[in-house]
């Protein structure tokens, strides 16, 4: 049960990961690579004990902290993982993991002083750390690193999470984002097509185009996800979040727009559009789901296969902004006597070196570290060398080239969003009720 838990964490952390969020517009996008100016970064001594915090053990982590031991003899880093893996089996840091036993495990060490310091993203209310000053501001150091730049780095996903004040506080070790996709045959029955020069594209935009495709075909078994109407409504609610919650200002707004998304989505459910659970035998029946919500590396494969998905583009929210995962960022803990060190540990995380491992599973931000990654990802995939190397690599940097955003992922928040809309799918609950509860604990928890 243990094993089957953490793989649908990871899988909510690579594909959902979305509430608060900092967004940078092309035009405010600031390029840090070039403010530097002549004050000079000096390396501290390469000596001392470094602590690292992470939800979930990671190979690459584990390697790049002996390489770089390796380097420095002087060195000692030592990576506390609350859940590892051992023999294929789960264990954790307590008996009964959860995510929540994670955040208040955390949560302790930082109340009395004895966090990491450096601290990974994955599963936390960024932006309550953030204003409670437990994250270093990192733009300085940064812009004071020389070999940041956009000559070796997608300076656009390390600058977005910048916040309107021009503060970074975490920093993106991949490029992860959700794209979406269709599928081929519904278009050519339909004849249908998505605007020319699309580039990235809203999931409620995806939804109309689908639900077109599936009004436009005679095929039996066609349905408009995988996924049920409750699934679906996570997503089309995060084309709004801004407008829903505004964590800077700790305001709620979960009104008529909510009451209204929901019905829209359950009117689909009631017309359809998904299948009955249990109807489809996968093996023994063709069906079809004309939009595909995937992740980065494997929705660019399918996309590139022939007679499987088109149209695939990165998944944005309905103003257009297209965030980057915030799962495999870093930190350094502000009450670390070590953080010159800690950020020569990370300028090593975010070196050709690290982000080529194999065990590296993810986009780097290098772009040397992403040219190898996207090399040894495609051979997972292409046992029979139907797609080939450049199209791949092209399509993903094109991708990655598009992203503005930063998600201050808080689980808190989407736990509360996914179970009270879920009472609604299930008829526990009304939309109007499904409304009133979210925005009474949505407001309480940004105000506590």
């Amino acid at each position: 049960m243990k094993k089957r838990l953490l793989a649908v964490m990871l899988i909510l952390t690579i594909l959902v990961g979305c509430t608060g969020n900092i967004q940078n517009s092309d035009e405010e996008t600031l390029n840090l690579s070039e403010q530097k100016d002549e004050e000079e970064y000096i390396p501290p001594k390469m000596e001392g004990e470094l602590t690292v915090s992470t939800m979930f053990e990671q190979e690459y982590l584990t390697i790049a902290a002996q390489k770089f031991m390796n380097k420095y003899p002087n060195v000692k880093i030592s990576i506390n993982s609350y859940v590892k893996i051992e023999d294929e089996n789960t264990t954790g840091a307590s008996e009964e993991f959860s995510v929540e036993n994670y955040r208040n495990h955390l949560n302790t060490k930082i109340m009395t002083g004895k966090a990491e310091d450096i601290i990974f993203a994955t599963q936390l209310p960024v932006h309550k750390y953030v204003h409670m000053g437990v994250f270093e501001e990192l733009s300085n150091l940064l812009r004071l690193t020389p070999e940041i730049n956009s000559d070796n780095y997608f300076m656009n996903v390390l600058e977005a999470p910048k916040d309107k004040d021009g503060n970074i506080y975490m920093l993106p070790l991949m490029s992860r984002f959700p794209v979406v996709s269709f599928d081929k045959h519904l278009v050519t029955d339909s004849g249908k097509k998505i605007g020319d020069g699309m580039t990235k594209i809203s999931f409620g935009k995806a939804l109309e185009f689908a639900q077109e495709l599936v009004d436009n075909t005679s095929r039996k078994n066609t349905f408009l996800m995988l996924e049920s109407g409750a699934h679906l409504f996570n997503y089309a609610f995060r084309d709004y979040f801004n407008e829903f919650v505004d964590i800077e200002n700790k305001k709620v707004s979960i009104g008529e727009k909510y009451i209204s998304l929901l019905n829209h989505v359950k009117d689909l459910e009631n017309n359809g559009y998904f299948a009955a659970k249990g109807s489809i035998d996968f093996y023994n029946m063709e069906y079809y789901f004309a939009l595909n919500a995937d992740f980065d590396i494997q929705g660019a494969f399918f996309n590139l296969l022939p007679d499987t998905y088109t149209y695939a583009m990165p998944l944005s929210d309905a103003s257009g902004n297209v965030y980057v995962n915030p799962s495999n960022s870093v930190g350094i803990n502000s009450n670390s006597k070590h953080k010159e060190l800690a950020w020569e540990f990370i300028k090593f995380l975010l070196s050709e070196e690290v982000q080529s491992l194999p065990g590296f599973y993810g986009l780097g931000v290098n772009k040397k570290g992403f040219d190898n990654s996207a090399e040894r990802i495609l051979k997972l995939y292409n046992k029979d060398e139907k797609v080939s190397k450049e199209e791949y690599r092209n399509l993903l940097e094109k991708w990655v080239m598009e992203i503005n955003a930063y998600d201050i992922n808080d689980p808190v928040i989407s736990e509360f969003i996914w179970e009270e809309s879920n009472k609604f799918f299930d008829g526990e609950q009304s939309a109007e009720e499904a409304a009133r509860i979210l925005q009474a604990k949505i407001s309480k928890y940004l105000n506590e």
